[in-house]
């Protein structure tokens, strides 16, 4: 198999506002298509989308600034608040040696844990290590050991000096300035969101839909929840009934001509748990549960204004799955890229060193021998997909067989599980090709989200993954029909830092109450997901859709 070379782009991209050729300004003319638009939505738990709902409050509230003095602090460990998550974000000609001591600052933790457990039969050395930590003490107490452990070695101090050198060129107080002032960057795009998401809402409507839902469930004529991997009761006639509430109440819209196709972890009445299956008119409750949203609410509402066409989208995903492993592209089954294989071979020979050392025998990791079958996620996927390709009139009511449908594109939002491997763009690359090839569109166009997580402008592509996505888009053979979308710019920052400002003030202080307010409000996956913030979800699914027309109309 021919790899082309794919380099990983260490670059910093200056636009942090994502653009697009329809105005921001006034209503775009809508690109004219005859043939029902099949358009795939495929990820990982943020494309499953796990933000609820009531969280688009947030929409309607000025951005959140936490208070200046609380995020500058400096903890006396390296616990990754606002000061230490410098270490990501660091500009200067330190940052290998930085990123050596992060490496160094993991190494040190599994060192002592290994020591503390008692692994490879090393027994625990009072005389040299000090006193050993109480396993049953639970992670605080490991925490705050293995943190004093770096601590004397040095790591920290070291860490801090780099952090604090003339030569950083983003600083904390850097760092928060941006924070502070991200949402002027996106200010056209928050406000087309709001337009066409919540037009004409208000903050206290919030409430009634709040107390509305509330009741709904109390008399048990809406249910939003079941359990872990049981089949969901009429799933398609409760997220109905949440939609009508929420369009009733919040303006949220339900699609004219847009439905969508769902499997895996969906709510659903057929099938169970990651196996679950859904259909229906799109409206919000497509995500992982009737009161959930991900990308496909934004991508498919977004998608209908810009592409006057019947659109169906087939939106598959699971979390914790990666692209090197559960969504392996077809081609790739035994198969190592040079990335991979590279790897491997310096993997091996660095652990050979360090058995030796050690006086023990080292397994090299083998080569990866071929299965039969690609990678778990499309094992189960493409039955799905080729049943609603076979018959799409199934899934989209009012379907013209004799007008036939075209595959419209395929919106990509994963990458969690793959950070830190090196090869994200090579099978990237490769899955693109194989895609294309099973759905028969050589040309389909294909739109990636990278991770936004990573939030500052300096720091948006220099993750493996982000690096990964631009570099395919960079290929001759993808230039015109791949693209990227930084979703950075809508990553509520600010919400990583409620714990910090919280902790910072008294319970009675405003600025503590003010935090409280926020994580009640607009949070509802804590730390993590983009902290389930449908603000997020409506801001990044728009954005992607964009794209998406965009690489359409050429």
């Amino acid at each position: 198999m021919n790899f082309q070379k794919i380099s990983t782009i260490p670059c910093i991209v200056s636009s942090f506002v994502v653009s697009s050729i329809f105005p921001t300004s006034a209503a775009p003319t809508p690109l004219k298509k005859e043939k029902l638009q099949i358009v795939f939505c495929f990820g990982q738990s943020n494309m499953v989308g796990l933000a609820d709902v009531k969280t688009a409050w947030y929409l309607t509230q000025p951005q959140y600034v936490p208070p200046r003095e609380a995020c500058l602090t400096k903890s006396r460990y390296f616990d990754w608040n606002f000061y230490w998550s410098g270490a990501n974000y660091y500009e200067g000609p330190r940052k290998a040696e930085l990123a050596q001591l992060v490496d160094a600052r993991e190494k040190s933790r599994m060192k002592w844990r290994q020591r503390v457990r008692g692994d490879n039969g090393v027994p625990w050395d009072e005389a040299a290590w000090g006193p050993k930590p109480d396993q049953k003490g639970g992670r605080s107490v490991m925490y705050a050991f293995l943190d004093k452990k770096a601590e004397e070695e040095g790591i920290y101090k070291r860490v801090a000096e780099i952090l604090d050198s003339p030569e950083n060129k983003f600083t904390v107080s850097d760092a928060y300035n941006e924070l502070a002032n991200r949402e002027k960057e996106i200010t056209a795009e928050v406000q087309r969101v709001r337009e066409i998401y919540l037009k004409d809402t208000k903050p206290e409507d919030f409430d009634a839909f709040d107390a509305a839902v509330a009741a709904a469930v109390k008399d048990k004529s809406l249910i939003l929840k079941v359990g872990k991997n049981a089949a969901f009761p009429d799933a398609e006639k409760h997220r109905a009934t949440f939609a009508e509430m929420a369009k009733k109440h919040l303006n949220l819209p339900i699609a004219q001509r847009t439905r969508i196709f769902g499997y895996g972890a969906i709510a659903g009445s057929e099938g169970e748990g990651i196996k679950s299956t859904t259909h229906g008119p799109l409206s919000v409750g497509y995500g992982g549960a009737p009161s959930l949203i991900g990308p496909e609410y934004g991508v498919g509402i977004t998608l209908e204004r810009l592409v006057d066409a019947p659109i169906l989208l087939v939106k598959c995903s699971w979390g914790n799955t990666s692209l090197a492993s559960a969504w392996r592209p077809w081609s790739l089954d035994g198969v190592e890229t040079p990335i991979e294989k590279a790897a491997r071979e310096s993997f091996n020979k660095d652990q050979a060193e360090i058995a030796k050392k050690e006086g023990r025998e080292f397994t090299p990791r083998p080569s990866p021998t071929p299965t039969g079958k690609p990678g778990w996620c499309w094992e189960l996927a493409m039955p799905q997909i080729e049943k609603v390709l076979a018959d799409p009139g199934k899934y989209y009511t009012g379907y013209d067989a004799k007008v036939g449908y075209e595959i419209g594109g395929l919106v990509w939002f994963q990458g969690y599980s793959d950070l830190g491997n090196p090869a994200y763009g090579e099978l990237l690359a490769q899955m693109i090709r194989d895609f294309r090839e099973k759905v028969k569109a050589p040309k389909m166009p294909f739109v990636c989200g990278t991770l936004g997580m990573v939030g500052f402008k300096n720091a948006a592509f220099t993750n493996e993954v982000n690096a990964g996505m631009l570099a395919v888009s960079k290929m001759p053979e993808f230039a015109s029909n791949v693209g990227v979308v930084n979703t950075a710019p809508f990553y509520p920052q600010e919400f990583d830092l409620l714990k910090q400002v919280r902790d910072s003030y008294p319970a009675d202080s405003p600025e503590h109450k003010q935090a409280v307010l926020m994580g009640q409000r607009a949070v509802s996956e804590k730390g993590f997901h983009y902290h389930g913030s449908a603000k997020f979800f409506l801001l990044n699914g728009d954005a992607l859709a964009r794209k998406l027309a965009e690489l359409m109309a050429q």
